[in-house]
């Protein structure tokens, strides 16, 4: 009777490693031979921790507990660390889904292909005939980064798995999901991974708040040591200060729950016949007492957290009460052994193929070695009969030496019988000459193909986001502040003097904004270029700018005059608001999120609108980037005081001078326009379709009595 094969699945989290040797057992459940839950030293995150020494120092131990040399390994990376991107297929053959998904993965990567390790998963419900597919990937030097520890331990993983795929997997095995929509949480040390889930098809998203969220906030209230603020936290439900810690995590709460209701929304919007039913948490931050009531009550779901898991069953006289004790923070490592088992619905694995194939050799060399040694026997029976062979091929060497096939007469080389007057080495020498060119020819045509289908894939790509300029223009066009009265209507110049000799509001009170300059630009990540801050007060952005999950779309550059003498605050209150309610529109496929007033001053005088500056990636900061040409952050006001939020003159800068003096004359109305502002406004276009925010919850409801 055949050994049923053993599977250790090991992850590596923040705060602990936690390992589960499992293998197929009887009635649909498996067994738990044994667990390991070994804490680190320092949580990783920590500012004084080495991380390298700390998870070789969990191994280590790890292994000197464990022999794992006759078991296989699937280790995780945390979610963090991968990029997840959903989309429907198109109703194609089956054979041709590889290809498809391939396309989209190279639309969808924000990276090189060969700079990724990637992989997919479809998903298709059982009365729907629409085809889903997950796209899974993760830098190829963070999976070496990650898979480093393990090569110096000399554990060899027969796959990787990410940390949210990995609970979902263990979800569906137990039979934790329900029968609609079901959200697992996993509230890890650094981030919590949501996995929007159905039997049939998953969603996920991680989001960048963990337990280390409330340690922090511990330290910036009471003062403390990260790892005294940590045992704090730990010892919170039975600590006399209960109420003042809960009061310094309260911004924690409940930007956790902003963050997970903006994610259900989106979900939503995208999945409107779906219908969650509950919430299921995991991940040791669930610890924390009052945050499964929080979630609970600020959600508006029910929030299960499990006792045990269903179909995992102990072995009689295996060690795994750790199992038990520590619950929560196995779930990942429950489902990276399922996924060994070959018992997991999501089956993808990010281990580079290079290090597959290096594990796959060594557990081959033994057989390799044997059969070499056979073959050396063999080889020394035959060795005399091949000796007498290749002295009769060498008498019809000779023949051969001067065959000459070309492109042309390749094909017609091997359909057509060769002359039986020819030597056996001769014709020999045809066939395989013409086989080397038909190769070739394929070759040339293959790398012909590749590169058109490149072409055409990029001008697939040019077409898509045209659509979106006129109605981005259109939003624009909207947003402008006109004048009141004739002034407002009139088309040429002629009607715009007549207007103005008929009484029409004196310039520096008419409200109006002229474009004299318009950029767009699509940027992969919004969140690289270098925002800084407005020069007027704005609404926070709806997306994150720390967030570590690429923010695609479209830079809009707008410089605009406007000759209104209320200056920065017109533009404020007029323009830049504008923009926002009406980028802001659902069902369009996208939206305004940040509308940044970047620079901005009198048309004439000391500091004039400066130059425009180019958009700087990678966060850098940009000499003069909070001013005018290196001044101060503000609007300086044509030599006088200037503008800035709160109030209050502005430092006086000293820019290069511009060639607009006071008497200027405006070239349409034949007036001044020397005291007219100047400004550069950026706004970003999420290419998403707008969610409207639902209405916040009182933080307070969370509180117990």
């Amino acid at each position: 009777m055949a050994i049923a094969q053993t599977i250790w699945g090991i992850d590596v989290g923040r705060c602990a490693l936690k390992a589960i040797r499992v293998r197929m057992g009887s009635n649909g459940k498996v067994d738990v031979l044994a667990a390991e839950h070994i804490e680190h030293a320092k949580i990783l995150t920590q500012p004084d921790a080495d991380r390298t020494e700390l998870i070789g120092a969990a191994l280590e131990k790890f292994l000197s507990r464990s022999d794992i040399s006759k078991d296989q390994v699937v280790v995780s990376v945390p979610g963090q660390h991968t990029l997840s991107r959903f989309s429907k297929l198109p109703p194609v053959a089956p054979k041709r889904i590889p290809d498809i998904v391939r396309y989209e993965a190279d639309q969808q990567i924000p990276f090189d292909m060969d700079e990724v390790i990637w992989d997919y998963q479809t998903f298709q419900d059982e009365d729907s005939p629409d085809i889903e597919v997950g796209i899974f990937a993760m830098k190829r030097e963070l999976i070496r980064e990650h898979l480093l520890h393990f090569e110096q331990a000399s554990i060899e993983p027969i796959a990787v798995q990410a940390g949210p795929l990995a609970v979902y997997n263990a979800a569906h095995f137990d039979g934790l999901l329900a029968a609609d929509t079901t959200i697992l949480l996993d509230l890890g040390a650094e981030s919590t991974d949501l996995v929007i889930a159905t039997l049939h098809n998953l969603w996920t998203r991680t989001i960048p708040i963990g337990g280390n969220n409330f340690t922090e906030a511990l330290v910036k209230s009471f003062k403390l040591s990260f790892s005294k603020a940590e045992n704090l936290k730990r010892t919170a439900g039975t600590s006399k200060y209960t109420r003042q810690i809960f009061q310094a995590m309260r911004p924690v709460f409940a930007d956790l729950v902003q963050e997970l209701q903006r994610s259900i929304g989106f979900y939503s919007s995208t999945h409107r016949d779906s219908n969650v039913e509950r919430v299921v948490g995991v991940g040791n931050a669930l610890k924390l007492p009052g945050l499964q009531k929080y979630l609970q009550q600020n959600l508006g779901l029910p929030v299960v957290v499990p006792k045990s898991f269903n179909k995992l069953a102990p072995v009689e006289g295996a060690q795994v009460t750790v199992v038990k004790e520590e619950l929560l923070s196995f779930a990942v490592a429950y489902g990276l052994a399922l996924q060994g088992l070959e018992a997991t619905k999501v089956n993808t694995n990010l281990l580079p193929a290079e290090i597959a194939k290096q594990v796959v050799w060594r557990k081959k060399r033994p057989a390799f070695g044997a059969a070499a040694a056979c073959l050396l026997l063999a080889g020394g029976l035959i060795w005399s009969k091949q000796s007498a062979d290749l002295r009769s091929l060498a008498a019809a060497a000779e023949s051969g030496k001067n065959v000459n096939v070309s492109e042309d007469n390749a094909w017609q080389t091997i359909v057509s019988p060769l002359s039986n007057s020819m030597p056996h080495r001769a014709k020999t020498m045809h066939i395989l000459q013409a086989g080397g060119k038909l190769q070739e020819i394929k070759r040339n045509l293959a790398e012909q193909g590749r590169t058109e289908e490149k072409d055409t894939e990029q001008l697939i790509a040019m077409q898509r986001n045209k659509i979106m300029i006129p109605m981005l223009l259109q939003v624009i066009h909207e947003s402008v502040p006109v004048p009141e009265g004739p002034l407002g209507q009139a088309a040429t110049q002629a009607e715009v003097l007549k207007a103005i000799a008929q009484g029409a509001a004196p310039r520096g009170q008419r409200k109006q904004v002229l474009i004299d300059e318009l950029d767009m630009q699509f940027e992969p990540d919004l969140n690289e270029l270098d925002w800084g801050e407005s020069l007027v007060d704005v609404e926070p952005p709806i997306n994150d700018p720390e967030s570590p999950d690429l923010l695609p779309g479209i830079l809009i550059r707008i410089k605009c005059r406007t000759p209104h003498q209320g200056g920065g605050q017109f533009i404020s209150d007029t323009f830049m608001t504008r923009l926002r309610e009406n980028g802001r529109r659902p069902g369009t496929g996208f939206y305004f999120d940040r509308v940044y007033l970047i620079e901005g001053g009198k048309v004439a005088g000391e500091t004039a609108y400066s130059p425009s500056r180019t958009p700087t990636h990678a966060r850098r900061t940009v000499p003069g980037r909070n001013g005018l040409s290196g001044g101060g952050k503000g609007f300086p006001g044509g030599g006088g005081k200037g503008f800035r939020p709160g109030g209050g003159p502005m430092p006086e800068t000293k820019p290069a001078p511009v060639a607009v003096d006071a008497g200027s004359l405006d070239a349409v109305t034949l007036e001044p326009f020397g005291q007219d502002w100047q400004f550069e406004i950026w706004v970003d276009a999420i290419l998403q379709d707008y969610v409207e925010p639902e209405t916040d919850e009182d933080i307070d409801r969370g509180e117990g009595e």
